[in-house]
């Protein structure tokens, strides 16, 4: 015996785009239109308990489940200021992160961090702590931006993002260096 069948996706507020897709009967179809998404998860697991296979049917396969695709790689930036800018003595910093996310220092989420401004120093290797000083400016609220104030004169400065413990996660995490010139208060 053959049903026919209809295509159908459902959004939901669970996961977005493609909270349910597949190939079902049309009726069950049917009701998950009449009937939404209550309909479909008692639908789906009706069929998967009495439906018979059609003859000559597929069956599932044993092969293992393909990985998962590799994440674009993350980019970490400064936004403001730019490389080679002259700023007064306080001066806004923002800060540009691609492919990753941030988070609050006491959240543990998988690919999130926060931010660190690094002043006149090299970051630490993956797995150190950033030291909490006044060369390292910590952004552990998940903050994008801030002032800072700096004395007059000519500086480096790198963004690294941080884990949840303060650890830097790696060099894809830590930005270019960029010289800016804080100039005299006038």
């Amino acid at each position: 015996m053959t049903w026919p069948t209809k295509s159908l996706a459902l959004w939901g507020p669970r996961s977005g785009p493609a909270f349910v897709t597949g190939t079902l009967p049309l009726a069950v179809a049917r009701s998950v239109t009449i009937a939404g998404a209550f309909a479909l998860s008692f639908a789906v697991a009706m069929v998967a308990v009495v439906a018979p296979s059609p003859v000559g049917a597929q069956t599932q396969s044993s092969a293992a489940p393909s990985p998962a695709p590799t994440p674009p790689a993350p980019e970490i930036f400064f936004r403001a200021p730019v490389n080679g800018a002259r700023v007064n003595p306080t001066f806004d910093v923002v800060f540009g992160l691609r492919n990753y996310g941030v988070a609050p220092a006491t959240v543990n989420l998988a690919r999130t961090g926060h931010f660190h401004v690094l002043i006149n120093v090299e970051p630490g290797a993956p797995g150190t702590v950033v030291p909490a000083d006044s060369l390292h400016r910590h952004f552990g609220a998940g903050q994008i931006e801030t002032a800072l104030t700096l004395a007059p004169g000519t500086y480096t400065l790198r963004l690294v993002l941080a884990d949840y413990e303060h650890k830097v996660i790696g060099p894809a995490l830590n930005s270019a260096p960029i010289r800016i010139t804080v100039l005299a208060p006038r």
